[in-house]
């Protein structure tokens, strides 16, 4: 009996212990609107290693569940019931009790427009924003958001800063829904650590009426939203860095940012010789206000000399000297009822540069071959204000204004020497041309906007206003000494012009809209609209001869003009929109008139022209499962001339290339058709994004050339039809996590047909470019990472003048890694590989590949300093180039850029918050 008993106690201790070494994993899972719980809820219990079945149950009536006898370890939770949608999460079973409380799951035909997926990866889809959580992406230590971005899937980021998200640039970066710096989005990808960051959003860029109709408009780009861990946002924190060769180069810039709950304050400044300073990816003419194009109708009828974004590097040709500063202050309070966001930027930025260009101009019976050599000096400055001020009414109305200011000045000097040859290299012209330019320019826009919701449901009205303001002064001088080939080994001369270029213009524009949207159903909405512009604008340019003594008094009336323009439109558009549980539409059409009345003040002139305008809009999209979607969409939009075409205006600044407006021009109409289908599967981690759009215009805008026989061209616009376009991406992204081989791949492809005259001659040019690459990464955080993609492209251009062969394969593709060395040493790389085929126009070398490396070490006791030896352009192949083939010519560039050079730099980071250590 004794022995019995012992034998009891013993088997009774060792189901203890093993009891001791499982766990149990327990919730509740209920609807997120009642709280009420689920009964016969599916819960499945994944290993996380290979996402094998571990264990399922179901929940009881009271929606409650236990999953005994667990190991100890990582797992996958998925919870499905009917009619919701799926819960997928990670879970780390380490105490005997994991108790996950209440799990809400979120009803489909409630939220429609919100499908929730988490994962190990923490993708979640919300009807048409993408979210990322930041911390499921492996990224080594001190790593920015940019960094960040580029662990996610159908992510890219160039060397410039420039994000593509889903085969569409990203036009604009949040943080917390606001504007950081107005717009200058690198400011905070390559500025904010990643480990303050709790998710980032990624959606189509759209206007508050684009919201409203459901249709998207000429955006074609994206925004990126970086939402802050609320425990970063309490402190503050910054980077200076300063380098130098000790010669020539420098690089320095200071960083400071003040976060207190919603309050945000920061300050930049940078001085630079290897780049532009400037944080822009792109020419925002709107000065960060909404870029909607359908509601500025007729603000793309004045033209101006210097309106242009000289602050980016993107567009920088030649070596820079920069100046940059800012300040930013952003805050919400009182329950976020009122809101206020401001920015200032200054830029200064003087550049040199010299470059060549070789131009093939195709004819039907030779070929022409022009040389220009270019020496160019210029500075810019520039003042740029932003502001914004939201007031939250009550919880159905809000009042939202925004303005932007800008003062910009630039000087310029160019010298050119151009020639033209025939294909029997026999000369034809030579040009000798100097340039002197100073403009000045000031902008102001605003905009009011007003939005009213009502009790009942999709019901809403959105009523904006927009003034703004340009003025714009221009002082130029041009010589240019043209002389013509005789043909017996002599040049004579033909033409000398000496002038002085005066420009003044101004311009006032006022334009109000109001959209209405009225539900019909549960489902179903219209959506009405009208909106009225009104442009007034004076454009006055004067040449004037120098009469000698560089005096210049005589008025040279065939290079000069002066317009006054009043344009006005009307537009209306009705939209029916339909949400449903899988299937969403809108469709509908607008229509405008527009009417402008333009007078010439030399010749006691008036012309009216009176456009009518029918924009079709249609938007479908399917879900096709949870996490799949496809789309299609259609927009037809009309495009008018500019009112630099329009005018009978003749331009001599290039006086082997002469430019006369045409006042017959009619109205085109561009029909646009795109589609795209996108998966995401959350246990795998494989994305896959492709898209395909093509267009056609009738009655689009070309050029009529005239090439005389000394090689002189003259050319005026024309209305061609049988222009259009094409574009195919794709991207497919596998794998995830630390340690794991991640693959993509990315196909891109373009082309269209391109009509255009030369001498009196009907030029068609067919052109297609197809590239591929692939690539794969793999991460050890902290310690080592590596990603590789190699690409290969080929480019097809082909002319019915004449049978040209400037088809060429391309060849490169990109590599970098990053490795922790003994003693903390941190050395990495990067190459970029642009390897091009020679073309028969122009047999150059034309390859680049650019090697930069540094080595780094943290110093300092609590590791916030770090001295780098950085090297950059190691092979000393960074020059500039570009290469351009049309119809009727081909070009071949080339130009100044920042090639090698060695910086000894100490970066100094401080983290004051919470998530700081």
């Amino acid at each position: 009996m004794n022995k019995l008993l012992f034998f009891f106690l013993f088997i009774t201790c060792i189901n203890y212990a093993s009891a001791q070494q499982e766990s149990q994993l327990k919730g509740k899972v209920v609807d997120t609107l009642g709280k009420a719980p689920l009964y016969n809820a599916v819960i499945s219990l994944l290993n996380k290693k290979d996402s094998t079945l571990s264990k399922f149950t179901r929940s009881g009536k009271d929606g409650s569940f236990n999953l005994l006898r667990l190991a100890k370890g990582q797992y996958i939770i998925m919870i499905t019931f009917p009619k919701f949608a799926d819960y997928v999460d990670v879970v780390n079973i380490q105490e005997p009790v994991v108790d996950m409380g209440a799990i809400a799951l979120t009803q489909k035909a409630t939220l429609l427009k919100e499908v929730v997926i988490q994962s190990g990866r923490a993708i979640r889809i919300k009807g048409d924003t993408t979210e990322f959580v930041a911390d499921s992406f492996t990224v080594k230590e001190g790593a920015t958001v940019e960094d960040l971005l580029k662990q996610f899937p159908g992510f890219q980021v160039d060397s410039k800063g420039q994000i593509t998200a889903h085969g569409q640039r990203v036009q604009k970066v949040l943080v917390d829904g606001e504007e950081f710096f107005g717009d200058d989005p690198t400011m905070a990808t390559q500025n904010i650590a990643a480990k303050a960051v709790d998710k980032v959003q990624v959606y189509d860029t759209k206007t508050d009426q684009q919201n409203l109709t459901g249709l998207g408009g000429n955006n074609q780009g994206k925004t990126v939203n970086i939402k802050l861990k609320e425990n970063s946002k309490k402190g503050s924190f910054g980077k200076a860095f300063a380098g130098s060769d000790f010669q020539k180069y420098h690089d320095a810039k200071v960083l400071y940012n003040r976060f207190v709950g919603k309050k945000k304050v920061s300050v930049y400044g940078t001085k630079s010789t290897v780049s532009t300073g400037s944080l822009n990816w792109e020419d925002r003419q709107k000065l960060g206000l909404e870029n909607d194009l359908e509601y500025d109708e007729v603000g793309g009828y004045y033209y101006s000399i210097g309106s242009g974004d000289d602050f980016n590097d993107w567009s920088l040709r030649g070596l820079a000297d920069s100046y940059t500063a800012g300040a930013l202050f952003n805050n919400k309070w009182n329950e976020d009822k009122y809101g206020i966001n401001g920015s200032y930027r200054f830029n200064r930025l003087s550049t040199r540069n010299e470059s060549s260009t070789l131009t093939q101009t195709i004819l039907s019976d030779g070929l022409l071959y022009r040389s220009d050599s270019v020496i160019s000096n210029g500075l810019n400055q520039q003042h740029a204000l932003n502001g914004k001020y939201e007031w939250k009414l009550d919880s159905l109305a809000s009042i939202k204004f925004t303005t932007a200011g800008i003062y910009k000045t630039t000087q310029g000097f160019n010298h050119t020497n151009s020639n033209t040859q025939n294909e029997m290299e026999q000369y034809l012209n030579k040009n000798d041309q100097t340039r002197e330019n100073e403009t000045e320019r000031k902008q102001l826009d605003n905009l009011f906007s007003y939005k009213q919701l009502f009790k009942k449901k999709d019901r809403q009205l959105l009523l904006t206003l927009r003034f703004g303001l340009v003025e714009d002064d221009n002082n130029g001088l041009l010589y240019s000494k043209f002389e013509k080939h005789d043909g017996n080994g002599n040049f004579v001369s033909d033409s000398i012009t000496d002038q002085q270029k005066l420009f003044t213009g101004n311009s006032r524009t006022i334009g109000t809209k109001i959209t209405y949207s009225e539900p019909l159903t549960s489902k179903l909405s219209l959506v009405v609209d009208y909106g009225f512009n009104n442009n007034n604008s004076a454009s006055n340019r004067a040449s004037y001869n120098n009469e000698g003594n560089n005096k210049y008094e005589i008025l040279d009336s065939l290079y000069s003009n002066n317009f006054n323009l009043d344009a006005s439109s009307h537009s209306t558009m009705a939209v029916l929109k339909y949400v449903g549980k899988k299937t969403r539409f809108a469709m509908g059409s607008g229509l405008s008139a527009l009417q402008l009345n333009l007078k010439d003040l030399y010749k006691d002139k008036k012309t009216n022209y009176n456009f009518l305008n029918l924009t079709p809009q249609a938007t479908y999209s399917y879900q096709l499962k949870q996490q799949t979607w496809f789309y299609v969409n259609y927009s037809g939009t009309t495009r008018q001339p500019s009112m630099n075409q329009l005018q009978p205006f003749r331009d001599n600044n290039d006086q082997t290339n002469i430019f006369i407006g045409n006042p017959n021009l009619k109205v085109g109409f561009n029909h646009r058709f795109n589609t795209s289908y996108s998966s995401y599967k959350v246990l795998t981690g494989t994305n896959l994004y492709v898209g395909a759009s093509y267009g056609f215009t009738q009655n689009d805008i070309s050029n009529s050339s005239i090439i005389d026989a000394s090689g002189k061209r003259t050319y005026t616009p024309v209305n061609v039809n049988g222009n259009n376009y094409w574009n195919f991406w794709g991207n497919w992204n596998h794998g995830q996590g630390e340690k794991k081989l991640r693959h993509y791949i990315q196909l891109n492809a373009n082309g269209g047909r391109n009509i255009n005259f030369i001498n009196n001659e009907k030029g068609t040019n067919n052109s297609a470019n197809f590239n591929i690459n692939y690539g794969i990464g793999y991460d050890i955080k902290d310690k080592f990472n590596f990603r590789i993609g190699p690409s290969a492209g080929y480019n097809s251009s082909r002319s019915s003048l004449r049978k040209v062969d400037n088809n060429y394969f391309s060849y490169g593709g990109s590599a970098n890694g990053y490795v922790l060395l003994p003693g903390k040493i941190e050395l990495s790389s990067d190459i970029n590989a642009n390897l091009r085929q020679k073309i028969d126009a122009f047999d150059r070398n034309t390859n680049i590949i650019q090697w930069n490396g540094s080595i780094s070490r943290k110093v300092l006791k609590d590791k916030s300093g770090k001295i780098i030896f950085l090297a950059n352009d190691i092979l000393n192949q960074n020059k500039g180039y570009n290469r351009n083939i049309g119809s009727t010519f081909v070009t071949d560039e080339r130009y100044l850029r920042v090639s090698r050079y060695f910086l000894l730099k100490f970066e100094w980071s401080f983290n004051k918050m919470p998530t700081g250590k």
